[in-house]
């Protein structure tokens, strides 16, 4: 299926703030949603449909957000939203369709597509969509019809097909089908790029879709270390997958109750975190929306347990019992239906990253944090490796090397994550990313960085302007001979800096932070030069898409 579309506003400039505006929170919100900050994203489409309640983009907008976050009922109610405000608007429809098909409710999806394309006839997405829609009832005609429809409007529907498919027969075994090999014709994926080892796309003319700048860009990445899973010896895992959410993720009020009724029942329940909690460099402890502490808590019933040694979890699982043997599967009605052989990981410092991302988006966790498919983690305690992981480079890298890709959103495969080239670097420069990396942590927990207040505008442009030093060390660490020929260098002035850890900070750990900030930040300093010259380099454009 397509992913929805945002309104028509790709080259609209960053708005300037008007408290009482709908439309610069609505424009604002689509910036957000561009660069995966979600959450944010959500916010301002928030205030805009609060500020004008009729503002039907708004609505389609925030039904995006939710989509991608994977509450598919809050997105179709936004889209309804929308559509009522605005009956003639093909894009709503379009994609509340796209909802109603990953419910799993086709003939609503058929409905809606075929809204759209009424109101629009060369609306591409709606064939398209309609198409997939068919193809799960078996209507092998109508569904060649719409797909031949959707790639005469100009849409590629063998990428769009393997954006949400790894191939034809993934389809087929998530949706019980078997498809006719006229439709398998349409839908098969071209050659594989073996050159870049991974699932590029060729072009009908047999030619890369990569230019040869960046096949060689590619080459020296790999050539820098060695890849993530050999660097840590160990390959990372899926989280856990409950089979019924609902049977075993349950709020602190059950949990308490649970416990109360036998106290055995608190060996078995886990903090828990799902993929949506997980945010580039931590994972979300709060609730943001409303500044409650997270309320997720896992019953941990393992493959082997004894479930009658916790008679509470027993009576609670028991709840749902006909629900929990119709899962796939050798469990035991009430065990998980799939947990990593090594648990240990769960408790450890770890890595963690979701499926999809704009980017590369890893979270650190130290407080044993028991996750849920399908976020996967890197047992590590390293934090300079977390750097390393949320850089552009690394992000540019991933997106040329990833089996999937989602319209802007990247689809994070362990395989695949494994693959990432780390840079061979000096105990002194892993060191320096370490404090720069302290420095994000910390500041990510402080409230003036999360402020709306202009008064603390700089403390957020202060998070910004580390991640950026992040970026440079690594570029260098990957493309030494090309910053230096180009007379880029930042670890050394920042060497020369002798910044501290943050335990060796003394006092008001944000007043030092602000004073590292201003000292680096002031325009002639060395790496302020270099961080604002850094595109000069050839390598540096082509990453950062500037060519």
């Amino acid at each position: 299926m397509t992913v929805p579309k945002l309104s028509n506003s790709e080259n609209t400039p960053r708005p300037v703030p008007d408290p009482n505006d709908a439309a610069f929170y609505n424009n604002r919100g689509e910036i957000y949603l561009r660069e995966g900050k979600v959450d944010k994203a959500i916010n301002d489409f928030n205030i805009a449909v609060k500020l004008q309640p009729k503002l039907a983009v708004a609505y389609n907008n925030r039904g995006n957000a939710y989509l991608l976050k994977g509450e598919v009922d809050k997105a179709i109610d936004d889209y309804s939203q929308s559509i009522k405000h605005a009956p003639k608007d093909a894009m709503s429809y379009s994609n509340r369709g796209v909802a109603y098909l990953l419910k799993g409710e086709v003939d609503k999806a058929i409905d809606d597509a075929t809204t759209a394309i009424a109101l629009d006839e060369k609306c591409s997405n709606a064939y398209y969509n309609r198409a997939e829609a068919w193809l799960h009832l078996k209507e092998w005609n109508k569904a060649k019809a719409d797909l031949t429809t959707a790639k005469k409007l100009g849409m590629d529907i063998v990428a769009t097909f393997h954006n949400t498919y790894r191939d034809v027969a993934t389809f087929e075994r998530r949706n019980s089908v078997k498809l006719p090999k006229d439709i398998v014709e349409m839908l098969r994926q071209y050659p594989v790029n073996s050159f870049t080892t991974t699932q590029r796309v060729l072009t009908a003319e047999g030619k890369t879709q990569e230019s040869y700048a960046v096949l060689e860009l590619l080459k020296k990445f790999r050539r820098t270390g060695k890849p993530l899973s050999e660097y840590l010896n160990r390959q990372s895992s899926r989280g856990i997958t409950t089979g019924c959410n609902e049977a075993f993720i349950v709020k602190a009020a059950t949990r308490d109750a649970l416990i109360a009724e036998h106290p055995s029942s608190a060996d078995v329940l886990k903090p828990f975190l799902m993929a949506r909690d997980i945010q580039r460099w931590r994972v979300k402890p709060t609730d943001e929306s409303r500044r409650e502490p997270q309320d997720k808590w896992l019953i941990f019933t393992h493959r082997g347990i004894d479930i009658n040694a916790y008679p509470a979890i027993k009576k609670h699982l028991g709840k749902y019992r006909d629900t929990l043997e119709k899962r796939s599967g050798k469990q035991e009605w009430y065990e998980l239906q799939t947990v990593p052989t090594n648990t240990v990981r769960f408790t450890q410092p770890k890595c963690l990253y979701a499926d999809m991302a704009s980017e590369t988006a890893f979270a650190f966790d130290d407080e044993g944090y028991y996750v849920g498919s399908p976020a996967s983690l890197l047992p590590t305690s390293e934090l300079w490796l977390l750097g390393v992981l949320n850089t552009k480079a690394v992000s540019w890298f991933y997106a040329r090397t990833a089996p999937q890709i989602r319209g802007p959103f990247l689809k994070f495969v362990p395989r695949y994550v494994s693959q990432i080239p780390i840079p061979d670097m000096e105990s002194e420069q892993r060191t320096l990313i370490h404090k720069i990396v302290e420095y994000i942590l910390y500041l990510k927990q402080q409230p003036t960085v999360k402020s709306r207040d202009l008064k603390y505008a700089r403390d957020r442009v202060m998070v910004g302007y580390f991640n950026r030093i992040i970026d440079g060390m690594v570029y260098e660490s990957y493309l030494p001979d090309e910053l230096h020929k180009g007379r880029k260098h930042l670890f050394q002035p920042l060497f020369d800096e002798q910044l501290p850890r943050l335990e060796e900070i003394q006092g008001d750990k944000m007043s030092a932070c602000r004073d590292i900030f201003e000292r680096l930040y002031e325009k002639t300093h060395p790496v302020a030069v270099d961080l604002f010259f850094m595109s000069s380099v050839k390598s540096i454009r082509i990453i950062e898409s500037r060519t």
